[in-house]
């Protein structure tokens, strides 16, 4: 791996990781599938067919003040009884764990097992891999502070997103998710990855969040990113389709994730501000292995993925880029999660796809 020199410049050289999510419900054989198809740079696995509280939008909510559960719908009531006390221990606990690292603070934002099953079997199963030498990273996710904040509701019905008060917690309590995965992924000596994935900025500047400024959204984003830096670990973004990707490329993240078997023209509309995020050391996820589509999951393989990630790299140079400097800079991933549309043959047919692709690319390198 070309990897982390000095500068924390990463240069991930066509390695591959995983978005997150497999339709399994296997967790320990799913886990055991990602590491085989990822043993350089493994992922926890979400599971959002396993269990509700596995669902992107419920998952990283644990522990938020305020919460209101009816069947599978969670939101914020500012009307509970106890909802001051509630804001007063989340403030408490977040200023005892960042200032004072209070080890019995932090477990509030810890990611239990209920909610994250495959972040505890990564826990078991990652000694064994490391023996093996193969892992030179590992990485963690959590939902974005947009995406969560403008999910959740509070009990009339209003995003979550639009209350100063409500919005200040998720994004302090999404970066608290993210930095206790930092601290507990470091137990095993390597350098941690995390991705926020921001689903839901795909429709940022359109009518719904027209109130919204964009120094708002880079604001939040960079809050989390602090709060993953500090704990020495490298920050990623994962978005969909035509994301307004100059926005994300004025923040401070390390890796942009995008979808490049679909939506490559996204990340090629903006090569002034690419330049200018590749400057101050950033690399590009290539979303290259399609798994929002069925059809495409069933009939690409590793040549034609080549063919399309060579290009994109093409599309690239004409903008200016060295080809080599792109190929070093490249993380090479699925196009989104596994876990929504496709089977799970279908889904380990992609991280076969994805394993296969990558060896190819490196072997070019």
């Amino acid at each position: 791996m070309c990897a982390l020199p000095s500068k924390k410049i990463f240069e991930p050289c066509c390695l591959a990781t995983t978005i997150g999510s497999l339709p399994h419900t296997d967790v320990a054989r799913a886990t055991r599938l990602m590491l085989e198809s990822t043993p350089e740079i493994p992922s926890w696995v979400q599971f959002p067919k396993r269990d509700f509280h596995e669902n992107m939008m419920m998952q990283f909510t644990e522990g938020l003040p305020g919460l209101v559960q009816e069947t599978d719908r969670i939101s914020f009531s500012t009307a509970l009884p106890d909802f001051v006390e509630q804001l007063t221990e989340f403030y408490e606990c977040y200023l005892a764990a960042t200032e004072n690292n209070n080890l019995e603070a932090w477990k509030r934002f810890a990611i239990s097992k209920h909610f994250a099953a495959g972040f505890s079997e990564l826990m078991l199963q990652v000694p064994k891999l490391i023996s093996s030498n193969a892992v030179v990273m590992l990485k963690g996710q959590v939902t974005g502070p947009f995406t969560l904040g403008t999910n959740l509701t509070d009990q009339n019905g209003r995003c979550a997103y639009y209350d100063d008060q409500l919005r200040d917690v998720i994004i302090k309590h999404v970066a608290m998710k993210a930095a206790w995965q930092i601290v507990q992924l470091k137990r095993f000596g390597l350098p941690v990855m995390v991705f926020i994935d921001e689903p839901s900025l795909l429709g940022f500047g359109k009518q719904t969040f027209l109130t919204i400024s964009r120094e708002d959204v880079i604001g939040d984003i960079n809050a989390v990113v602090a709060a993953i830096h500090e704990k020495g670990g490298l920050s990623g973004v994962h978005c969909e389709e035509n994301t307004d990707w100059s926005l994300l490329m004025e923040t401070n993240l390390d890796v942009l994730d995008f979808d490049a078997y679909d939506h490559l023209q996204a990340i090629t509309l903006y090569p002034a501000e690419l330049r200018k995020f590749f400057d101050r050391g950033g690399s590009l996820g290539w979303g290259i292995v399609p798994t929002l589509d069925k059809d495409a999951a069933a009939s690409e393989t590793v040549p034609s993925l080549l063919q399309r990630f060579e290009d994109g790299i093409a599309q690239l140079v004409q903008k200016g880029f060295d080809r080599s400097f792109l190929l070093r800079r490249a993380l090479i991933t699925p196009s989104c999660g596994a876990g929504g549309v496709l089977t799970e043959a279908l889904a380990e047919r992609v991280l076969n796809l994805l394993k296969n692709l990558s060896a190819a690319l490196r072997q070019k390198l």
